[in-house]
């Protein structure tokens, strides 16, 4: 059987994680997918040579919600194997979310400070302002890609939570700023 993720392997020392890609499974529900998480994960492995995994068919495991999982065993292989010193993951947060952007850190724990102020400061310069820190979204649950990385893998990870907006490429100046903002903050972490 397939593994229900796809991984692409790169040389910058940042994973980016799209769990989300494509609909899935928690709490007896069908969750929709998080539009185009995927398609960026691919385009910023492509952009910048960083790794990437994104889940690639429908499976009755939310990599982002459950205990472990093969989903994050192979983030976890990923991680140990090549290094990573980053994990940015992928989310999207409805058009109708009152920010741009929503860095969870599980409140300030999974990125160094300097790291994050980093990652604000290029999403500022690049036009995008509405940056929340762990508003909505602090992937603090423990079964989170952010939490399994900071506390098992013991590597600096943040949860990005994406509004709609900043995500469709209709919105094509929206997304431009989203790309180029998301290429930078790889090539900054991973030291590129």
């Amino acid at each position: 059987m397939e593994p229900s993720y796809t991984i692409v392997k790169g040389a910058l020392p940042v994973l980016v994680s799209a769990p989300h890609a494509i609909n899935h499974y928690r709490e007896n529900a069908v969750k929709p997918a998080d539009m185009y998480t995927g398609s960026l994960a691919l385009l910023l492995q492509k952009l910048t040579g960083c790794h990437c995994i994104y889940s690639n068919s429908f499976s009755k495991e939310d990599p982002n919600y459950i205990l472990g999982g093969e989903y994050k065993a192979a983030l976890g292989t990923i991680v140990k194997e090549h290094q990573i010193k980053f994990v940015i993951d992928l989310h999207g947060a409805s058009k109708d979310r009152e920010f741009d952007m929503d860095l969870g850190t599980l409140h300030g724990t999974s990125i160094q400070a300097n790291n994050i102020n980093e990652v604000v400061r290029i999403f500022f310069n690049n036009g995008i302002t509405n940056v929340h820190q762990n508003h909505t979204f602090s992937a603090s649950h423990p079964g989170t890609i952010t939490s399994y990385s900071a506390k098992e893998l013991l590597v600096q990870s943040v949860q990005i939570e994406i509004n709609r907006n900043y995500r469709n490429p209709k919105s094509f100046d929206l997304f431009q700023k989203t790309i180029h903002s998301l290429e930078q903050i790889i090539n900054q972490l991973g030291g590129a």
